[in-house]
């Protein structure tokens, strides 16, 4: 990032230079869906579970921890261009923080013996490079990335990510998988089924539910079983609303910056899975069904 672009984004955006990367119960809300009833119980690693309009993840006002907005722009990519857009940008910019945080990591990781270091690859560094360009674009789109370059989380998320379980580092990929709930309700707003991470990194950030992939599970069994570890969503039924369900399997993302935690040196495979709902009133036409 240059030192034109840091100082112009803290000077337009002083306001937020004490905003917290927690995740404010107050971005959480609920969606219209007439006479039903939506219940959300958090369970096993969730702290909350609450429900989140897309568009303030999209815009940078709630932030999530990896890479998981980039699940959001390749759903995104094929059904809304302007969110998809949105996405990508928060995805550049989560991506931009994974790199921060991995040659933090490095320097933690030197200290201990026969550890591996990240590898800091030719392709990370050109992608750092184009900071300009994605805070333009930001900028046009009215996308705001402070909450990703604010380093107020990164001792919490350094230590959660050097722990004795981290530094018990794995010699091969890790592999996980993430369940996409999307609510799209009579306002034709769209809502995301988040929950708050227990542990870091991103502690006390909203994130999917998921989870590591076990034994020879698929991913999209993972991602099913972690919604059910994670959350219990209870959607009551009402005749005069029209509930239409849509899944959508994800590709898998094989990558080296997904996960700064130093068990994960050798990179990571991710997976996901969205389970779509739309609500319309009967007699209504439902987008996607």
């Amino acid at each position: 990032m240059s030192i034109a672009s840091t100082t112009y984004l803290f000077n337009k955006l002083p306001n937020l230079r004490n905003s917290s990367n927690k995740l404010p119960k107050d971005h959480s809300g609920t969606p219209n869906i007439g006479g039903k009833t939506l219940k959300l119980l958090a369970k096993s690693d969730a702290e909350n579970v609450y429900c989140i309009p897309a568009y303030k993840i999209a815009n940078g006002e709630v932030i999530m921890p990896f890479r998981h907005a980039e699940f959001a722009a390749s759903y995104y990519k094929n059904v809304n261009d302007e969110m998809y857009k949105r996405f990508e940008v928060i995805a550049y910019f989560s991506k931009y923080r994974n790199h921060r945080l991995m040659k933090k990591i490095n320097k933690v990781i030197e200290t201990h013996e026969n550890k591996k270091l990240f590898t800091i690859t030719p392709e990370m560094e050109q992608e750092d490079t184009e900071f300009d360009k994605f805070y333009i674009l930001a900028t046009e789109l009215n996308v705001n990335p402070y909450k990703y370059l604010c380093e107020d989380s990164d001792v919490d998320d350094i230590e959660q990510s050097t722990n004795s379980w981290c530094l018990n580092q794995s010699t091969t990929r890790g592999k996980a998988s993430d369940n996409i709930v999307i609510i799209t309700d009579l306002d034709g707003l769209d809502w995301f089924i988040l929950i708050e991470r227990k542990n870091g990194p991103g502690r006390s950030q909203a994130a999917w539910a998921g989870g590591f992939v076990d034994g020879n599970e698929t991913f999209t069994e993972a991602a099913l079983r972690e919604k059910d570890e994670e959350t219990d969503i209870v959607i009551s039924t009402c005749q005069e609303i029209k509930m239409t369900t849509k899944i959508t399997e994800l590709p898998v993302i094989v990558s080296n910056d997904w996960d700064p935690r130093a068990k994960f040196v050798e990179g990571m495979e991710n997976g996901a899975v969205v389970t779509h709902y739309f609500f319309a009133k009967n007699g209504s036409s439902v987008n996607g069904g």
